[in-house]
């Protein structure tokens, strides 16, 4: 029997099963959907005594209620539509509660989406259903992915981080692109983030950081916003020639006013410090200037100062007032020495300077460069011929080769004890001269080996330190810096180490003009480079010939496969074949094709594997944690 019971007369039936009780944010979702739809489903009950009635199953919506009427937005007697039942009290509550299906969460976003465009404001939506109005956007978003894409969704063949992933972009025909790419294989979220940001850049990025976000879209640029994550972290710009041009226009002010200011011969602003040339620049450095009189007075004058101060602190400390006054003498005593150290003349009208951007986005000098065109007699040293592998031309040879090194170095930098053993081999050759050393495992002039830029080219990244670690010693002068790096801890010590050998790592193709030292560090290390870099379109199957690709495919897929991909289009082969060599079975290919694909290398790409290290090769002092940068880190085949 259906009736109208005031609010003021129902209480809550000890026999309801729900025991456990609803978090304050469901309680306010459903509060707001009471207040601006009503009660849109009766309250179950049965009669009690005194007139009153109990709630079997409507437990929420009754305290949603009476939250309402303490709140003064209904009455104390407001009518409450209710089923009076007259059966189990305890069957009908739990038969209320397990028998309702729960509604698809797709369902929800597609009905705000409707909400929306039927011209509802987000605010009015998060009011009416009680969330916040970020959580609005975000499921605005995701109800107006692409519908292909949704109904994936909805059939649980994709997840729901991954249809988050296809809504930072909202243009369906980029979201289709990536999805007929991806669709036949296993899809990671960050992996289809990936490539609907691919061209864009990140707002994170040292780039942006120097010019500012604000400066990029107030000069027209437009940004791809992903909603699911905070900060800057989910911001890409779409316009990456803007933002170079921006960086470049306030890097070349920045230049114009530093070679005005300080008389420098030369400077130049660049977004990225040229390591190759910087190496083959002399370098020149600041002179000290004996002080004018009146600068000479003023030393003496803080150098008194603080000798009072070592006074009172020796004999019974200093007060917080008195280490304020001490760090402002300090700070002046500073000041006028940075003042007394200036470059000659000679050495301005033949030096410069670049002005770079650094890994926090802000503003690096590299002053006293001596290009060498400007040296008197200096020979600046050549490079060596290029040599290529069978069927590789010999820029893909190169860049192959710079992609085992970039892993070995990885490895590398994370093995103290390989590392200090290279070195100490390397430097007992050189400097008591027993034997020659043929093909030194590592340059003797300590620069990193890699191709400038490498790993901007191919989104790849090497041995990298943690992003907290201190390299401010770097900046000071040569003694100071020196100072610094000796005060620092035996275990930050360790890792530099490794990390900056690691970086010094010569190596290339095992097959093209490789050295069996190499090959002898590749393999202490275990390096299994096929864990770490599988071949793909961009990285090299666009880069060979189509009769060397299906040669590749017909030897690992076999015949059949290669003469039915004969006829497609050379970038459409290449696409087919990343995806066929990533590590994923694809359909048609049989499961032994598919092991030897995930695991196929390039000739010369492999490190030979070696047995368990005998009593004679000493091991790592220390457990080497698995911490291989992310890009290294391929998702396990299925």
């Amino acid at each position: 029997m259906n009736i109208t019971i005031p609010l003021q007369d129902l209480d809550i039936s000890p026999l309801n099963v729900r025991k456990t009780h609803p978090s304050a944010a469901e309680q306010d979702e459903l509060k707001a959907s009471i207040f601006a739809h009503g009660l849109l489903e009766n309250l179950i009950v049965r009669p009690s005594e005194g007139g009153r009635y109990e709630v079997l199953a409507g437990g929420r919506r009754l305290l949603a209620l009476r939250s309402l009427a303490r709140e003064g937005e209904l009455a104390a007697d407001h009518p409450v539509a209710c089923l009076v039942h007259d059966g189990d009290p305890q069957e009908i509550s739990l038969a209320e509660n397990v028998v309702r299906l729960s509604m698809h969460a797709l369902d929800q976003f597609e009905a705000f989406a409707a909400l929306a465009d039927q011209g509802q404001s987000v605010a009015d939506i998060a009011s009416r259903f009680g969330h916040s109005e970020k959580l609005v956007r975000q499921r605005l978003r995701l109800g107006r992915v692409a519908p292909e894409i949704r109904e994936a969704y909805r059939d649980d063949a994709i997840t729901l981080e991954a249809l988050m992933a296809f809504a930072v972009s909202e243009d369906h025909g980029q979201q289709l692109s990536v999805w007929n790419a991806v669709k036949d294989g296993y899809i990671h979220a960050s992996h289809v983030k990936r490539l609907l940001t691919d061209e864009k850049i990140a707002a994170t990025s040292k780039l942006v950081r120097f010019i500012g976000l604000e400066a990029y879209q107030a000069a027209g640029g437009a940004i791809t916003r992903d909603l699911f994550a905070e900060g800057d972290a989910g911001v890409w710009l779409e316009d990456r020639a803007l933002v170079e041009r921006l960086a470049q226009a306030k890097l070349d002010t920045a230049a114009l006013d530093l070679k005005q200011a300080e008389g420098w011969k030369w400077v130049e602003g660049v977004s990225d410090l040229p390591w190759d040339l910087i190496q083959k620049c002399q370098t020149v450095y600041a002179q000290a200037q004996e002080p004018t009189p009146e600068q000479a007075a003023e030393l003496e004058r803080l150098q008194k100062g603080l000798e009072i101060y070592e006074a009172i602190d020796a004999d019974g400390g200093l007060s917080p007032e008195d280490e304020e006054k001490v760090a402002e003498l300090e700070a002046c005593y500073g000041e006028i020495e940075d003042a007394l150290r200036a470059y000659v003349a000679e050495d301005l009208a033949r030096a410069g300077a670049f002005v770079s951007i650094d890994h926090g986005g802000e503003l690096s000098i590299r002053r006293g460069l001596v290009r060498p065109e400007d040296r008197s007699a200096e020979a600046v040293a050549g490079g060596d011929g290029t040599a290529c592998a069978s069927g590789y031309s010999a820029k893909l040879a190169e860049d192959l080769g710079a992609f085992r090194l970039q892993i070995a170095q990885a490895h590398l930098a994370q093995d103290f004890d390989c590392a200090f053993d290279l070195v100490l081999f390397t430097m007992a050759h050189g400097v008591l001269g027993v034997g020659y050393l043929s093909g030194k495992p590592l340059d003797a002039s300590y620069t990193a080996t890699l191709p400038h830029g490498f790993a901007e080219r191919f989104g790849t990244e090497g041995a990298q330190l943690p992003p907290d670690f201190d390299l401010a010693w770097l900046d000071l002068s040569p003694e100071e810096g020196f100072q610094a790096l000796c005060a620092l801890p035996p275990k930050v010590k360790r890792r530099l180490f490794a990390h900056c050998v690691a970086l010094t790592l010569r190596g290339g193709l095992g097959n093209v003009a490789g050295n069996d030292l190499h090959e002898e560090v590749g393999r202490r290390l275990g390096v299994d480079v096929a864990a770490h870099w599988r071949p793909t379109a961009e990285n090299f199957f666009k880069r060979l010939k189509k009769d060397r690709a299906l040669a590749i495919a017909e030897e690992v897929l076999g015949e059949t496969w290669a003469r039915n991909h004969r006829d497609e289009k050379k970038a459409v082969l290449a696409e087919t074949l990343e995806a066929n060599f990533s590590g994923n079975r694809s359909p048609g290919v049989a499961a032994e094709q598919a092991f030897v694909a995930a695991n196929w290398l390039p000739d010369g790409m492999a490190y030979p594997r070696g047995e368990t290290p005998d009593a004679g090769e000493p091991a790592p002092s220390e457990p080497v944690p698995d911490d291989l940068p992310e890009a290294f880190r391929l998702p396990a085949a299925e």
